[in-house]
């Protein structure tokens, strides 16, 4: 059995930790988190560019929290990455953009974009991508809950609204919505419904509330 520090040392290799940022770097310019971080989708829409490709600096992009957090747990001589940052792009940055089929890197190596088009969503095909959830413990993970709904189909964005017992997965086709509620919706005491199917209860029991005995 590896020891829990070789366990660690995995965890922060080089290899691993570029996973990491890649996949996060990957959900900061995706269709999902665009459509609701406004200050990166204003960084990308540059001139106007409407189909957000326009360059941004990597090394504001880093500073972001989650990315943040993966570069620290890569470390030379124990410096975090983040402090080297500040001078020059942590190599683990450079390979993690490179790697990945979803973005492109100047050729200077220091600014990141989207490598397709973004794509708008009708609010009715985004509600039929996307699944409510209940009940969610207020110690779940986004991780978590995404590795929950994951072997159903791609997951796009997952939200928990903090404190509220709840949650929203968006995945990346409807079908994948379908086959969650499926395969989940009254196992170990969850409902998991469709977005859609849940807007029209809510909207009905807010009816029946305002209505008079």
């Amino acid at each position: 059995m590896a020891s829990s520090d070789a366990r660690a040392d995995a965890a922060g290799s080089p290899d691993a930790v570029a996973a990491k940022l890649q996949k996060q770097l990957e959900y900061y310019f995706s269709d999902a988190n665009l459509r609701r971080d406004a200050h990166l989708k204003g960084l990308a829409s540059a001139d106007g560019d409407n189909t957000l490709r326009a360059w941004v600096d990597l090394e504001h992009v880093l500073a972001f929290a989650r990315a943040s957090a993966i570069l620290n747990e890569s470390s030379t001589d124990g410096e975090p990455a983040t402090k080297r940052a500040k001078t020059e792009i942590p190599s683990v940055a450079l390979d993690a953009t490179r790697a990945s089929s979803a973005l492109e890197l100047s050729d200077d190596g220091t600014k990141i974009r989207r490598a397709k088009p973004y794509v708008e969503v009708d609010a009715k095909e985004l509600a039929a991508r996307t699944v409510y959830v209940e009940p969610v413990a207020d110690e779940e993970s986004i991780d978590a809950v995404q590795a929950r709904f994951a072997p159903h189909g791609s997951v796009a964005n997952v939200s928990l609204p903090r404190g509220r017992g709840f949650g929203f997965v968006e995945f990346e086709a409807r079908e994948s919505a379908q086959k969650a509620v499926a395969a989940l919706d009254g196992v170990d005491g969850a409902a998991v419904l469709t977005k859609g199917e849940w807007e029209r209860i809510d909207r009905r029991w807010k009816d029946l509330s305002r209505s008079p005995a």
